[in-house]
């Protein structure tokens, strides 16, 4: 664990936890962001493939807000920091991490491979034991490149509405996939909200940036 630490341009401590490796010994850090006293978490992640990579640009924007009151941000830049090393999908054994959660999975090979079993991969099972942890109320997990927000089953429709209508996003319900991280999220802690942000292609220009983060606070004081 790192020394807490405040952020020059707020007055909200940040900190950095680390909560497992990959495959490759790269650390995945967490950063908390907010008073540990909040009743409320809200846990953002980055990049889950690492051909994806657009959101990494909001979840480092939002180490320079304040949460809003009684909320404490936990931002995952990096869930698969081997796949974004080296851009590739998944991980370093080729794993596609949005298909190893063990609720609904099934096996599959090629470039959506779901891993020798549920939960295979070191990264899967850091994100399990960070969320059953922290039970974050809302989490968003961002993705490229269809430029919508899945209305995802399970989740709070009020919330990606409320996002949708901050970013500036159109929200549509994409078909169920096997062992995703929000089926199986949404499947074991009922009353919290995970959903996909699936952004749109290239890199975020700033504004959108902005928008995103106002759309997390949005979220995040609800």
């Amino acid at each position: 664990m790192l020394a807490l630490d405040v952020h020059p341009a707020t007055t909200a401590p940040i900190r950095a936890v680390l909560i497992g490796h990959s495959l490759q010994g790269r650390p995945l850090r967490l950063v908390r962001i907010g008073r540990s006293s909040a009743t409320r978490r809200v846990l953002v992640v980055g990049c889950i493939h690492g051909t994806e990579r657009a959101g990494l640009a909001v979840t480092r924007a939002l180490r320079r807000t304040v949460p809003p009151a009684g909320t404490q941000l936990l931002v995952l830049d990096e869930v698969n920091p081997d796949g974004c090393a080296h851009r590739t999908r998944g991980n370093a054994h080729g794993v596609d991490l949005n298909r190893n959660f063990p609720w609904g999975w099934r096996r599959a090979a090629g470039v959506y491979a779901s891993g020798s079993g549920p939960a295979s991969e070191p990264e899967t099972r850091a994100a399990m034991r960070l969320i059953a942890r922290e039970r974050p109320a809302v989490t968003i997990w961002f993705h490229q490149h269809m430029d919508l927000i899945d209305d995802t089953r399970g989740s709070d429709p009020a919330v990606i509405r409320r996002y949708a209508r901050t970013a500036h996003m159109r929200v549509q319900r994409l078909p169920l996939l096997h062992g995703t991280a929000t089926r199986w999220s949404n499947h074991g802690f009922p009353g919290t909200t995970s959903f996909v942000v699936e952004l749109p292609a290239g890199a975020l220009g700033a504004q959108a940036v902005r928008r995103h983060v106002a759309a997390i606070r949005a979220i995040a004081g609800a």
